[in-house]
C-alpha cells in the first residue's frame, strides 16, 4: 500500500519540475542594454530607438543612413517589416553607414 503513495509523490514532483521549466521558457524578451542611434535617411535628422527588446522586428522610422548600435547586443538591420530580407550585421558598440535601399527595421539578439 505504500508504493502507490510513493509513486504519486514522484509523479507530482516530476510534474512540478516540468511546469517550472515551461514557465521559465515563457519569460518575456530581455531588452538590449543601451541605445540604438541612427541618422534618418529621409530627413538627415538624428534619432534613436527608445526601447530595444531582443527578438522582435522593430521599425526604424525614416530608415537608417548611419546607425550606431550603442547596446550590449548585436543587431541585424533589414529592409522589410518581417525581418526576412538580406540582413546587415551591426555588432554591439559598432556603427556603419548605409546606401539605398536603407534599412528600415532592426532585430536585436
Amino acid at each position: 500500500m505504500h508504493a502507490p503513495r510513493h509513486v504519486s509523490r514522484i509523479v507530482a514532483t516530476a510534474g512540478a519540475a516540468v511546469l517550472m521549466l515551461v514557465a521559465g521558457m515563457a519569460t518575456p524578451s530581455q531588452a538590449a542594454e543601451g541605445t540604438f542611434f541612427y541618422t534618418r535617411a529621409d530627413t538627415g535628422q538624428e534619432a534613436f530607438l527608445g526601447s530595444t527588446p531582443t527578438g522582435p522586428c522593430l521599425a526604424i522610422p525614416g530608415g537608417a543612413r548611419l546607425a550606431h548600435n550603442d547596446t550590449d547586443t548585436d543587431a541585424r538591420l533589414y529592409t522589410n517589416s518581417n525581418c526576412t530580407s538580406t540582413s546587415r550585421f551591426l555588432g554591439s558598440r559598432q556603427q556603419d553607414e548605409y546606401t539605398a535601399p536603407y534599412p528600415t527595421y532592426v532585430k536585436f539578439g
